[in-house]
């Protein structure tokens, strides 16, 4: 009995007393701001849609473009009296001109430039979603790691539990004392055990997989300790949360700027309709060296010399599509309708995020009932055993009596381990759904780490 008692006790001392790994989230979390790949393609995606503004402004500033050549020409003359001139005759010119023109009434460019701010500023917003997103995705690999090591380290003790009643019952069948269907129901459960534990190995392979796709490596982490607080969100009020997804989340920032943006974009595709004014400047310089004069009396009876023209000019163009196939006009009702379209999936997009924020406070509370429930599970299963186990030395209770309350007590350590896990991750959920979800988290979470 003393000695079941001790086992009893380096289990539990086991169970409640964390594991000495070396990194903590936030260990795990820097490592992933640097490897990570999805978040590396959403920061260039980022990069890449901001450019969407400058790209429109450009429509409204001057444009200048430079140009420049050269022809050598060769001109054989092949009449009667070519013997006045040379078999072959050249010349060479060159040129470069410069041209500049500078908007001065584009009214669809003025829209354009404004859906190019809009689609910037929802590239931002989109990208600071993914980085709570990957608040979140970090969280998880690390807490389904942390679960599948405690998870294995259950299964290995109830293995090593359940084997030393299997070889008990072995001895006292062999002794005649215990009859063989006793030995095989405890080798039932002992085979079961082992499956757990084989299957348990498995789930920290696939778990350290995870890990590994995102950070480029699988470290050794560290287990919550007893002080990790459980309580109610704050605020406690389901509406303020909702309040707040509404003001801070940028799932449904990002929806907005986005209709905006097709709103402007009909501005745009409707002032299409309007005339262009543009003033344009340019200049152009022609050089040519060829023959200039003949005269047969004189000696050499050909002048060669150079020609030059510059030419300066400068304009107000006006430009008006009036009929362009019907174009304009489809492209019109095209925007139109794509701007309904944004602004009926950012209405779709605010009541996702309320009843999301909403489904996350409610499953924040759902967890941290069952933590206190798989507490309250784990302290009575442990009773349980300790009575069965009893029952079992006085012959009041059988083998699979003890066997199952045995089960029973792993169970209810694998259960809690979840239920601590799942907890923090509904909390983050909650707080990320509302749009208020930061690093910090990760940090305040790394101090009840264990060193």
């Amino acid at each position: 009995m003393e000695k079941f008692t001790s086992f009893l006790i380096t289990i539990s001392f086991l169970f409640l007393c964390s594991l000495s790994y070396s990194a903590t989230l936030a260990d795990v979390y820097e490592l992933a701001l640097t490897n990570d790949p999805q978040l590396k393609i959403d920061e260039a995606t980022y990069n890449a849609d901001k450019e969407i503004k400058n790209k429109a402004l450009a429509g409204l500033l001057p444009k200048l473009s430079l140009r420049a050549g050269t022809t050598w020409n060769e001109n054989k003359n092949t009449e009667v009296n070519a013997s006045l001139f040379t078999d072959t005759e050249g010349s060479n010119s060159n040129f470069y001109s410069a041209n500049l023109i500078q908007p001065i009434f584009r009214v669809d460019t003025w829209f354009q430039f404004s859906q190019g701010k809009a689609l910037g500023q929802a590239a931002e917003a989109k990208f600071a979603l993914s980085q709570q997103e990957t608040i979140i995705r970090i969280s998880n690999v690390y807490f389904d790691l942390l679960k599948a090591l405690k998870n294995l380290e259950v299964a290995r003790l109830e293995e090593q539990s359940i084997k030393k009643q299997r070889d008990r019952t072995k001895r006292l069948y062999e002794e005649g004392v215990s009859s063989k269907s006793e030995f095989q129901e405890a080798q039932a459960f002992y085979d079961l055990a082992r499956v757990s534990k084989i299957a348990s190995e498995g789930q920290l392979e696939f778990a350290k997989e995870a890990m590994i796709s995102i950070v480029g490596d699988a470290p050794e982490i560290k287990d919550l300790n007893d002080n990790f607080p459980v309580s109610k969100p704050d605020p406690i009020e389901q509406d303020q949360w909702a309040e707040l997804a509404l003001t801070n989340s940028f799932l449904l920032k990002a929806s907005k700027l986005n209709a905006t943006a097709a709103k402007k974009n009909s501005q745009a595709k409707i002032a299409s309709h309007f005339p262009d004014i543009d003033l344009v400047a340019s200049f152009t310089q022609n050089n040519s060296r060829g023959i200039v004069d003949f005269d047969p009396t004189a000696n050499p009876p050909v002048v060669y010399g150079p020609n030059g023209i510059e030419q300066k000019r400068y304009s107000l163009e006006f430009n008006w599509p009036i009929v362009t196939g019907g174009l304009i006009n489809a492209e019109r009702r095209e925007a139109k309708a794509l701007a309904e379209q944004a602004e009926q999936q950012k209405i779709l997009t605010e009541r996702f995020v309320i009843r999301d924020v909403k489904t996350k406070f409610t499953s924040v509370l759902t967890n941290m009932a069952n933590v206190n429930a798989r507490k309250a599970s784990l302290e009575s299963s442990n009773f349980a055993l300790k009575a069965t186990r009893v029952g079992y030395e006085e012959n009041t209770r059988n083998i699979v009596d003890l066997l199952n309350a045995e089960k029973n007590y792993f169970s209810a350590q694998r259960d809690l381990i979840a239920a601590k896990y799942d907890y923090i991750i509904s909390t983050l959920e909650l707080k990320l759904a509302s749009g208020i979800l930061s690093p910090a988290e990760i940090y305040e979470i790394s101090r009840y780490l264990d060193s």
